[in-house]
């Protein structure tokens, strides 16, 4: 890797983070030394045969950036590209992303986690205004900026246009423990639910300091609700974490306003909160519309709090026709029971007298 890129332009400093493809480092504007950051492609994959198509992923992830100015995103600069590498310039935040302040055993209060996952909502409203999803919200990807309450949505590398009605290809790359089960499908509905889990996933981790379980993992072990990690917490936060969560995307609150709208200090939370608790809807996985079998493979990592790739191959069924198989089965099963039981009958009524039959009738 260079130390000079952009025609002279930017200095690296140090690396200061890195995905499945792409890198970040720490830069200097050597024109007006300032600090910015950038992000390129890891150095060993400029060999691979879809080169074209990571280039073309940085570019994209550029125009979304560009695309999507606000307060509480990272601000675009630059793009440009040098010796068939590609670069994307962001402004520098001085600060700590949410996981590193709360990761292992510091949870946020209740107020304070809130008041951050409200900025994140502002952010994703207006990013799927756009008719953008992030699909990565997660703590890491959340800075916040130093000497301030002010939290900065990051890393727009896997987010994807979206259309309401429309099943689309997702991307094989995950968070588990924040992506949605619709993430691990080949093809799904791309809608603003999708964001509306990794957010509520997002403040189960600010509240418990836990990362809650992967979704693909849910119907073997059941999701702790929050105010069981932390009994201080409200019932009203905890139960609307795991309305957030619900597995079914039909499920759950359709936008990211509707879901803050629940919250405390939401202007509409008790009427939509009630709404909701009253359909009483199941949370766990068994008999739901997806049921996943993740076979070992060399792109799954069941281990939380990764980004993780998914073969597209990864079979994930849907149990209602699972459970239309059970009953089948079990009515087979019966009807093969109640055969047996009448021709064993059958063949006692129509058998031969046996001979100390014959002996007694004498």
């Amino acid at each position: 890797m260079k130390s000079l890129v952009g025609r002279g332009k930017y200095l690296f400093q140090e690396e200061i983070g890195e995905g499945i493809s792409g890198i970040t480092y720490k830069a200097i504007n050597q024109t007006n030394k300032e600090i910015v950051v950038i992000k390129t492609i890891h150095s060993e994959l400029l060999q691979e045969a879809e080169i074209s198509k990571i280039r073309k992923k940085f570019l994209n992830e550029a125009q979304r950036l560009l695309e999507c100015s606000h307060p509480n995103i990272i601000p675009y600069r630059e793009f440009f590209s040098e010796d068939g590498v590609p670069y994307i310039v962001l402004d520098y935040i001085d600060g700590k992303t949410l996981d590193k302040i709360v990761l292992p055993d510091n949870p946020l209060p209740e107020a304070t986690a809130i008041k951050y996952i409200r900025q994140v909502g502002a952010a994703l409203k207006f990013v799927h205004s756009k008719s953008i999803l992030h699909r990565d919200v997660k703590p890491q990807n959340l800075i916040l900026r130093q000497d301030t309450q002010q939290v900065i949505l990051i890393d727009f590398g896997i987010a994807r246009e979206c259309s309401r009605g429309l099943v689309q290809t997702h991307t094989n790359v995950v968070s588990d423990g924040y992506a949605a089960i619709e993430q691990y499908l080949p093809k799904a509905s791309r809608t603003a639910v999708t964001d509306v889990y990794g957010l509520a996933a997002t403040l189960y981790t600010l509240v418990t300091a836990q990362v809650p379980i992967a979704a693909t993992l849910r119907d073997r072990f059941a999701l702790p609700s929050p105010q069981n990690m932390q009994p201080k917490l409200s019932n009203q936060v905890s139960e609307v974490i795991m309305l957030g969560m619900t597995l079914e995307p039909e499920e759950r609150p359709q936008t990211v306003d509707e879901w803050l709208a629940m919250l405390p200090q939401g202007q509409r939370n008790s009427a939509l909160f009630t709404a909701f608790r009253s359909k009483s809807r199941k949370q766990e996985f068994s008999d739901s519309a997806y049921s996943s079998v993740m076979p070992e493979s060399k792109f799954v990592n069941l281990e939380p709090n990764k980004s993780v790739k998914v073969s597209e191959n990864t079979p994930v069924k849907q149990s209602k026709n699972n459970s239309l198989y059970k009953w089948l089965t079990i009515g087979l099963l019966i009807f093969l029971g109640l055969d047996y039981a009448w021709l064993k009958f059958r063949d006692r009524v129509q058998a031969p007298p046996t001979q100390p039959n014959i002996i007694q009738q004498r």
